[in-house]
């Protein structure tokens, strides 16, 4: 269960697989508010039972070299990640230096933001002992990597998930057709006011409240259910690239060729006079977003939504409710209840020995003032798709480090604003070039900067810096308190740089 102010947002959430074998189908999955429980703790091959198969945390407030460093070693060996400091080709996190801190020459284990959990798991359940029938143990194997912040502006509302899923080539060397979708029981307070659509710009399923909720109050707030790394494919195609992201310690990897998979699908689970039924053929119809016994709906027809202000003839049908829910435009569900969704990637191949990393982020977010909740809870996922594309710089600091190195070097970035929309007052984040002499700062040379505001006229509205600046990153907060609604631009100049972005102000 996740929850968001204390309040039940998430009642149980998980996922399912499903690929084709020997020309049949196959599912299994995680999903305990649907009794479909397939794996066991462990790698393929262990006793689910061995002591070492469990959670493994790490925390910002962990002391360099402390129990939880140590304790990730037994992590390591199941796969978890870790930073290879002093570049022996093994995790061992030693204090070389003996003065109690860690430095960029030593070992660390896999922190992302101010928590992590890992653990492991495989498909080992017998056939006799699964929901659906005739799905035996594929030798299929999970590394499980839960990571949040709750101290990092524009991140604190999201909870990340890595699935690094790989075939052991049990029953076979490769498992084809493979889709991987999201399960989720979402009760954003009081469970039966719910309803859920798709952001196909976005990657993401989400959920709302028909109206004011029974706990939430008069906001509620929203759920987004996003892939923000999805299972790679291979093309052929020299133009074609996928990229698998880590943390800012570890350089990302590419492959030419291939590419990474599209969201293809969003469904919902429903009772109706025809009834409900699940089973390994009826799963996998959802999963790849038709109706459970494999038809594609109609929405011009169907009885839980309605197209409005669009032709319901031009609606993709595989993405049920894909409609705008604030400008009350396009396909949108229609029927609150005590939902369940399927957020589903494109079809891969899970070759032996070659995992697929597939990240998905829960985000929420409350409106405020007149701003409404939908507008944060977009850029707030936003947010998230420009962190997880700059390979999660802020997921791991140097500066944060009381024996940082003599200097870092940074590169011109200016950010968008967040929130965006804002009312009244938003932050911006920028870098200046160059290199700052930590243990020197008298050598550090200085960039005159301004950022200034303009407005659609192209009139100056405010400056909000005008001064020297010495490489690095910095923050501002704009008030825009007594201005009017509308759009306005921000402009940065240092140096040689200059870019302008535009912000929102929506009272």
């Amino acid at each position: 269960m996740i929850t968001y102010d204390n309040i039940s947002a998430i009642y149980s959430a998980g996922f399912f697989l499903s690929g084709i074998l020997n020309n049949k189908i196959w599912t299994n999955g995680v999903v305990s508010g649907a009794s479909v429980n397939d794996y066991l703790p462990g790698s393929v091959g262990s006793e689910s039972t061995q002591k070492n198969n469990k959670i493994y945390p790490l925390f910002s407030t962990d002391e360099p070299f402390s129990k939880n460093w140590h304790e990730w070693k037994k992590a390591v060996a199941q796969g978890a990640t870790y930073y290879d400091g002093d570049k022996n080709g093994k995790y061992d996190p030693i204090d070389h230096n003996g003065n109690g801190m860690w430095e960029i020459n030593e070992d660390r284990p896999g922190l992302m933001y101010d928590q992590t959990y890992f653990t492991i798991y495989n498909d080992a359940v017998p056939e006799g002992r699964r929901r659906f029938n005739g799905v035996e143990p594929l030798g299929i194997e999970i590394r499980q990597t839960i990571f949040a912040t709750e101290n990092l502006f524009g991140l604190d509302k999201t909870v990340f998930i890595r699935y690094s899923i790989f075939n052991t080539g049990l029953k076979a060397d490769t498992l084809k057709e493979v889709i991987f979708s999201i399960w989720l029981d979402p009760d954003l307070g009081n469970h039966e006011d719910d309803l859920v659509g798709c952001d196909t710009l976005l990657n993401s399923g989400f959920t709302y409240n028909e109206g004011p909720d029974l706990l939430f109050g008069e906001k509620p707030p929203v759920l987004y259910s996003t892939f923000i790394q999805t299972p790679i494919e291979y093309t052929g195609d020299i133009k074609d690239t996928a990229v698998i992201r880590y943390d800012n310690l570890t350089e990302e990897r590419k492959f030419p060729g291939y590419v990474n998979t599209k969201f293809i699908a969003h469904t919902n689970y429903y009772t109706l006079p025809w009834g409900y039924e699940t089973n390994k053929e009826t799963e996998r119809n959802r999963m790849l977003g038709k109706h459970f016994w494999g038809d594609i709906i109609d929405p011009c027809l169907w009885q839980l939504g309605e197209v409005f202000n669009d032709d319901c003839i031009r609606i993709n049908p595989l993405f049920w409710y894909s409609g705008d829910p604030v400008s009350n435009s396009g396909w949108l569900n229609t029927s609150s209840t005590d939902q369940r969704q399927l957020i589903s990637t494109g079809l891969f191949e899970l070759v032996k020995d070659q995992p697929q990393d597939i990240i998905v982020a829960y985000t929420f977010g409350e409106g405020y003032n007149n701003v409404p909740a939908f507008a944060v809870t977009r850029e707030r996922v936003k947010e998230v798709f420009r962190e997880y594309n700059a390979n999660f710089p802020n997921s791991f600091v140097l500066s944060d480090l009381p024996n940082d190195p003599e200097r870092l070097s940074y590169n011109f970035t200016l950010e968008q604003n967040f929130p965006n929309p804002f009312n009244p007052t938003t932050t911006i984040r920028y870098s200046i070039k160059g290199t700052n002499y930590l243990a020197n700062p008298q050598n550090n040379e200085l960039l005159d900067t301004q950022m200034i505001v303009y407005d659609v006229m192209g009139r100056k509205i405010t400056t909000l810096v005008n001064e020297p600046k010495a490489p690095g990153t910095y923050e501002i907060t704009f008030d825009a308190s007594q201005l009017a609604s509308g759009v306005y631009f921000y402009r940065l100049q240092s140096g040689s740089f200059m870019q302008t972005k535009k912000m929102i102000l929506l009272r």
